[in-house]
């Protein structure tokens, strides 16, 4: 075989783990896109009952594809390792990466829960609903994020409006004290206003004084109107990731 004076032949090793990985973290920033596209599209648009029922669709197709693409991928992984043909760091970051990969179907299975109850709940699950309340951790040990979703079941002809008022219920001292969400995250007002048709996030940070120990949060939403209701749900304290 001859070749050019001017070409250079490069030997590149060949390591299957590093494909392996960059085909999962490519899959991955495929999925992450796709769904915090349709995220952002759901949480700034008022959207038909239509279209939600289409981005169900859409989001149910996504995840046969990632629990195909996850599957596919710790297979490859088995047999790369039987072989002997993929070293212990390459493993681990892909194994990693199929983690991840399962934590996204599982956000998309979330999702997909989410708005179905949305638009097919049961008999008994319709109007307000105070739908969950999340707790997440900040660098700072006392403080926290949280956030607060509503949401109005099967009835989206018309847009709710109310306020909801949160109470953090704990201990200090040794004695049970229960603190408005007022005074830790510096709002002036006792409750907050919502007005939505379909979901409305509550957002914010609070910082929890010294000695308080939160157990429970408790939230009370109350709409307004023709069909005032008034919902209230407690739910314990936990710190997700």
């Amino acid at each position: 075989m001859s070749t050019n004076a001017n070409e250079k032949l490069v030997v590149v090793p060949y390591r299957p783990g590093e494909t392996l990985k960059k085909r999962a973290l490519a899959w991955l920033a495929i999925i992450i896109s796709i769904t915090g596209g349709i995220a952002m599209g759901w949480y700034f648009s008022d959207l038909r009952k239509e279209k939600l029922g289409s981005k169900n669709q859409e989001l149910n197709r996504m995840l046969v594809i990632a629990e195909r693409r996850a599957t596919e991928l710790a297979q490859q992984v088995a047999n790369l390792e039987r072989g002997k043909a993929i070293d212990q760091a390459a493993s681990t970051d892909v194994l990693k990466t199929i983690r991840e990969l399962e934590s996204a179907n599982l956000q998309l299975r979330e999702d997909i829960a989410f708005y179905k109850n949305i638009m097919a709940p049961s008999d008994e699950d319709t109007g307000l609903q105070v739908q969950r309340m999340e707790i997440r951790p900040t660098r700072e040990n006392r403080r926290f994020q949280y956030k607060l979703v509503l949401t109005q079941v099967a009835d989206n002809k018309t847009y709710i409006q109310g306020v909801v008022a949160v109470n953090l219920i704990g201990v200090k001292g040794g004695e049970k004290e229960i603190l408005p969400l007022r005074d830790v995250d510096g709002a002036e007002e006792l409750g907050v206003k919502f007005r939505f048709r379909y979901f409305q996030d509550i957002a914010g940070e609070m910082e929890l004084p010294e000695g308080f120990v939160p157990e429970q949060i408790q939230v009370v939403a109350q709409s307004t109107g023709k069909k005032a209701t008034k919902i209230e749900r407690t739910f314990d304290w936990k710190v997700g990731e």
